[in-house]
């Protein structure tokens, strides 16, 4: 009988010493709380191979001039840290690495009767990674002017960007080299309902219908370019500069042939007029007939602006 109890006990035992270490290993994995430097480094050794895009002399100057300002903390959202220029003008993002990258102990350590679990959790993060690369590169490469991005560092290359000093949240000074960070640089956007009520608070109603319809613009002028977003939010993902409409978050374009198609676009175009009327029927009612209106114009092709 003792006999028995003891083979059970080691058959339960054999059971859940892998489950404790497995366990410890996510506890002990977990990114404490904050930034740091840690989170946003990286080797590199993912990218694909091919040639970075390399900065004119004159636009390292500049790139280098605006790095060299102090950068505050701005948000934090799923994908990057976002930090603001102490002129105010410019925005840089850096990617939350740990999210992007495969915990390390997922490639060495088995783990038999999960063996299925690991390796899509490697697969999931390593697609994660590359899609959001590449719909940061599509938008520098293609929609720069549209995106208002200045520089993407996602790669090696002989651009040396230097250090750079950023302040977090909670006011601590952090001082370190964008060598091995992945970031992107962006002319800093007012967001686009903020946008709307300084417009309206001065009494410009015209401006505003304006500006809402360049927005819708910028949507078709996208697609028709072959560019889709899978990120189906509208007042954190676009915003002006200097008056220009801009598309801000630019983490999920991805190139869609079928999307050039205008019962396509014209679809993309009304959605996001829909969650824009949404956001006027709480905060300006008296703007919604007038903003159908320039929708109706756009969608039947009636009214043309000047390309952005």
């Amino acid at each position: 009988m003792r006999k028995k109890h003891r083979s059970t006990w080691k058959l339960v035992l054999l059971v859940l010493w892998p489950m404790f270490l497995f366990g410890m290993g996510l506890v002990c994995c977990k990114s404490p709380e904050g930034f740091n430097e840690g989170k946003i480094r990286s080797d590199f050794a993912f990218v694909k191979e091919e040639k970075a895009s390399e900065p004119s002399e004159g636009d390292l100057q500049n790139i280098t001039g605006i790095l060299s300002q102090e950068f505050q903390y701005l948000g934090s959202g799923a994908q990057c840290y976002a930090f603001i220029s102490s002129d105010n003008e410019y925005v840089i993002k850096f990617f939350k690495m740990r999210h992007l990258t495969p915990k390390y102990w997922l490639s060495y350590i088995p783990i038999p009767w999960l063996e299925k679990y690991r390796f899509e959790k490697i697969d999931h993060r390593e697609r994660k990674r590359q899609e959001t690369f590449d719909s940061f590169k599509i938008a520098f490469e293609e929609l720069k002017e549209q995106t208002g991005l200045v520089y993407i560092h996602l790669q090696k290359t002989r651009f040396y960007p230097g250090r750079i000093t950023v302040v977090d949240k909670t006011g601590k000074k952090h001082i370190f080299s964008l060598k091995g960070v992945p970031f992107i640089l962006q002319k800093k956007a007012t967001m686009i309902y903020s946008h709307i009520t300084e417009l309206m608070n001065k009494g410009d109603t015209a401006g505003s219908l304006d500006a809402l319809s360049s927005v819708l613009y910028l949507v078709k002028q996208r697609c028709e370019k072959g560019f889709a977003d899978r990120d189906g939010g509208v007042s954190a993902n676009y915003g002006f500069i200097d008056g220009h409409p801009v598309h801000i978050d630019i983490g999920r374009i991805v190139r869609d042939e079928s999307i050039k198609d205008p019962s396509n676009y014209l679809m993309e175009v009304i959605r996001v007029s829909k969650k824009i009327d949404f956001w006027l029927q709480r905060a300006y009612p008296q703007l919604c007939p007038l903003f159908q209106e320039e929708v109706q114009k756009i969608v039947s092709g009636t009214d043309e602006v000047a390309s952005f």
